[in-house]
């Protein structure tokens, strides 16, 4: 009867490579977990970084205000031209879905876009503001600040409009202009001591 002989090192061989197989997929699988985490986080942390980026600038800004005595009483200042313009960068701002509000010493009002507004001489409500263009790139006023365009909103602040915040000599007021995205613009306006005759005064700066 012949001698049979086992060899146990066939076995260990074996069991062995069934290990290094077993490692290699789960390194494999947690490799694949790794890649498709990092690759979430990082399309959400581009998106976070862009919201945030427009969060925190303003894509307009102001470049002057003047002041309009449109009665002419020399008492007073009953309409602003704000000047604006897009910031290097920024995205064209709808002005349609701006909002500005006026402050005094003690009241608040919110302007919405309405260019059809004819001022009655009553009280109208709600409050509007105007928009035009001095400069358009592309030609057309169509009530969105583009690149390069050079706007300007006419803020009725009299009694005509149902503001009643009229702007007496050595007055002070606060702009805030609201875009849809990015920060909120607050411009400080004070009337000088005297108009010196004049219509038209400057504001701000």
């Amino acid at each position: 009867m012949k001698n049979i002989l086992k060899n146990n090192s066939g076995d260990v061989g074996i069991g062995t490579l069934i290990v290094f197989i077993a490692m290699v997929l789960v390194a494999a699988v947690a490799a694949a977990v790794l890649i498709q985490t990092s690759g979430i986080l990082q399309q959400k942390a581009q998106t976070t970084g862009t919201e945030a980026t427009a969060e925190v600038s303003s894509n307009i800004k102001v470049i002057s205000v003047v002041g309009t005595d449109v009665d002419t009483d020399g008492t007073d200042i009953d309409q602003m031209k704000i000047v604006v313009a897009l910031s290097a960068g920024g995205d064209p701002i709808d002005m349609a879905q701006v909002v500005v509000k006026y402050l005094d010493d003690s009241n608040v009002t919110t302007h919405s876009l309405n260019d059809s507004m004819v001022l009655t001489g009553t009280a109208d409500t709600p409050i509007y503001f105007k928009y035009a263009e001095d400069r358009s790139v592309d030609g057309v006023d169509n009530d969105v600040l583009s690149s390069g365009d050079l706007g300007y909103i006419t803020l009725y602040i009299n009694t005509s409009t149902g503001a009643y915040q009229d702007l007496a000599k050595r007055g002070t007021g606060k702009i805030i202009l609201m875009p849809e995205t990015g920060t909120s613009v607050i411009k400080d306006v004070t009337a000088p001591a005297t108009f010196k005759g004049k219509t038209e005064v400057q504001l701000f700066p």
